[in-house]
């Protein structure tokens, strides 16, 4: 008991350090993209040192005043409806896959699956054609629309393994009562997968917001419908041939703030959600 006693607090600074290193090697590129952002003139290209300025907000203003607040918006706009569209489709088939009694489920689910695996830069010509003849470039339906096809997949699957781990009983139950299995579903099953839906809904949204590919070929130039990441990798210095790290960098802050603090907002919810769908009953 004596040498366990001793150990006690050598396991305790251990894992202490062990979680110090883990939380520098997350938060310290966070904590110098911020201060390269908040570096003026040209100090950003000369130093590296985190704490060596002037500092101020000009790339901040520099960044909005080149229209940034519209690609927030349209990004806004295309995760909501890629969010709302893969959630609203997701939960149906995950319902049905998990509960009805559909013939061929598991290859039906394979085929979603490998749906996922498919890569995106194939599609982009024949896409980029269909698209110019709709007349749906630099439109918002022109990047939610290819979005949830990508985005889908992996929405089905987790709902479907979520709706899964629901005891059924609870269902039946509602049944016996009188329900019918839309009602059962809406006021039994539904509220029952609230954790899995929130969660799928986040990894949908985020990466919806963070997609570069069919935004950068879809909507590219026009504010009408350009997203954060290409209006990031469209960014120019005020000199040619100069790398605008300070505005780039301020943009990056603009666009990661809010995911997290959604992050660290809902992450019992997330957490939630992405695990209990592996628990059965």
């Amino acid at each position: 008991m004596a040498t366990t006693r001793r150990d006690r607090p050598a396991q305790r600074l251990s894992r202490m350090l062990l979680l110090a290193v883990i939380y520098a090697w997350c938060l310290v590129p966070f904590g110098w993209l911020i201060s390269t952002s908040l570096k003026q003139g040209t100090q950003a290209l000369q130093s590296a040192d985190m704490f060596q300025g002037p500092f101020g907000f000009g790339n901040y203003v520099e960044v909005l005043a080149e229209g940034f607040a519209y690609n927030l918006r349209n990004s806004l706009i295309v995760a909501a409806s890629t969010t709302v569209l893969c959630i609203a489709i997701g939960v149906l088939a995950g319902y049905a896959l998990a509960r009805l009694n559909v013939r061929r489920k598991m290859l039906i689910l394979t085929g979603v699956l490998a749906v996922s695996l498919f890569p995106p830069v194939s599609l982009v010509p024949p896409l980029y054609s269909l698209w110019r003849e709709l007349g749906l470039l630099d439109t918002y339906p022109g990047l939610y629309l290819p979005y949830t096809a990508f985005e889908l997949p992996l929405v089905i699957f987790l709902l479907t393994t979520f709706f899964a781990s629901i005891p059924v009983e609870i269902e039946e139950a509602a049944l016996v009562d009188g329900a019918t299995r839309f009602q059962a579903f809406h006021r039994v099953v539904l509220p029952l997968a609230t954790p899995g839906i929130f969660a799928a809904s986040i990894i949908t949204f985020v990466g919806a917001w963070n997609e570069f590919l069919l935004a950068s070929t879809f909507a590219p130039r026009s504010l009408a419908a350009q997203t954060v990441p290409v209006a990031i990798a469209s960014l120019s210095g005020d000199v040619q041939f100069e790398p605008p790290i300070g505005t780039i960098t301020a943009a990056c802050v603009i666009v990661t703030v809010p995911m997290v603090f959604v992050a660290l907002v809902f992450q019992k919810r997330i957490i939630s959600g992405l695990t209990s769908g592996g628990l059965k009953g």
